[in-house]
């Protein structure tokens, strides 16, 4: 057998070189058909385009098949938003695609101010202040059944709760006039500070005055005195505090048939009468009636706190009616000038002086007695009958 001639080694090197460059360009070719298959522009060896300011560059290999996907559904999206906005009557600019053909994938269209939901203002909105904030009350004690009233009774319900009160039983007009002069203050606080009117008024920063004085007053002296007194403290506080809101209050009348050192009824109704004018038409100045639900120009027993008293203080129920006036519950009409009854037996009275029902009795406040037929025993015992006769004790 004839022995196989044997290729050199150079000629075997060459074609192993030859076989792996053919099977690189079938690679080559069978992979370009692939891609062309499927639309996929084939890599270039072409220089690098600059990347987009603002796009990370990614140094893995780039899926240009899921890229595709993902230019699809992007383009889709901002179609169907479009049409959605469109149909909606919305005109609102959209970019989906950017100038180098590379996707946004966040949108740069601002909603419209119409199509934020409505704020609930209404939980916002502020709460309305009180009526009676910053509000203070001066008055003698016809004021401080109304004080007991608000700090302890059906009142402490209300907007009176917020107001500041400071009374004494006996203050006046001409007090407070003193005070207005240089004089000592006369209001007393829980602590026995004494205060004058002024210093008051600043101490709680009061916007509005609520003051009923009148009663001490009326007591000695004149109408026309007292209600003299009374415009001079006004119009002084008022030159003091020119935005100081100042109601002066009537004051209530008595019971009927009382009077007491001049104190009556019927001083009281020329008083508030007076005080009603000066006040009418003045810039920050108001008067209010409290006295008009007496409408027979008597304070009615089932309101009077003190029968057996000096009977002119309001009980809690009368303090009520007092009070509705105050907020505005009930408007107060003019209340009648009442004419003045005698005591059945012609007797002048005090705070102590009682007369039954039947005025047949009465007693003054020395003790003295005189019945209905006349007979009269004093305090030491000693006695006078209708004939003129006296027996000693």
């Amino acid at each position: 057998m004839a022995n196989k001639r044997k290729r050199p080694a150079a000629m075997r090197e060459e074609e192993r070189q030859a076989q792996r460059a053919a099977a690189r360009a079938e690679r080559r070719t069978r992979r370009a058909a692939e891609q062309a298959a499927q639309n996929v522009p084939q890599k270039t060896e072409a220089p690098k385009t600059p990347q987009k300011a603002g796009v990370p560059h990614k140094r893995k290999k780039i899926n240009k098949f899921r890229v595709a996907v993902v230019c699809t559904a992007a383009v889709l999206v901002a179609l169907v938003a479009l049409g959605v906005a469109s149909a909606a009557g919305v005109r609102t600019p959209i970019s989906s695609i950017a100038a180098d053909g590379e996707p946004e994938f966040f949108s740069t269209v601002k909603p419209q101010a119409s199509a934020a939901p409505a704020e609930n203002t209404a939980s916002a909105a502020p709460t309305p202040s009180s009526a009676f904030d910053g509000a203070l009350f001066i008055g003698d004690s016809m004021t401080t059944c109304l004080k007991n009233y608000v700090t302890d009774g059906a009142g402490s319900t209300t907007a009176l709760s917020d107001a500041e009160f400071m009374t004494r039983n006996d203050y006046s007009w001409g007090e407070a006039q003193d005070e207005l002069n240089g004089g000592e203050g006369g209001l007393w606080l829980d602590d026995d500070t004494a205060l004058t009117v002024t210093e008051a008024i600043d101490r709680f920063s009061a916007t509005k005055l609520y003051i009923q004085l009148g009663k001490e007053d009326l007591t000695y002296n004149d109408v026309s005195d007292v209600t003299s007194t009374a415009q001079a403290v006004i119009s002084a506080l008022q030159t003091k505090y020119p935005n100081l809101e100042i109601t002066v209050q009537a004051v209530t009348p008595m019971l009927e048939w009382i009077d007491y050192q001049g104190l009556s009824s019927g001083t009281i109704a020329q008083y508030n009468e007076a005080m009603q004018t000066y006040c009418t038409g003045k810039k920050n100045l108001k008067f209010l009636n409290i006295a008009a639900f007496c409408t027979e120009g008597y304070l009615p027993a089932e309101y009077c706190a003190d029968p057996e008293g000096l009977c002119i203080h309001l009980n809690d129920e009368g303090c009520a009616i007092w009070a509705d006036y105050l907020l505005g519950n009930k408007t107060p009409e003019p209340s009648p000038t009442p004419t003045p009854t005698p005591d059945p037996n012609g007797d002048s009275t005090d705070s102590a002086d009682t007369t039954d029902i039947a005025g047949d009795t009465y007693t003054d406040d020395s003790g003295d007695y005189t019945d209905n037929t006349g007979d009269y025993t004093d305090d030491t015992g000693d006695y006078t009958d209708d004939n003129g006769d006296y027996t000693e004790e």
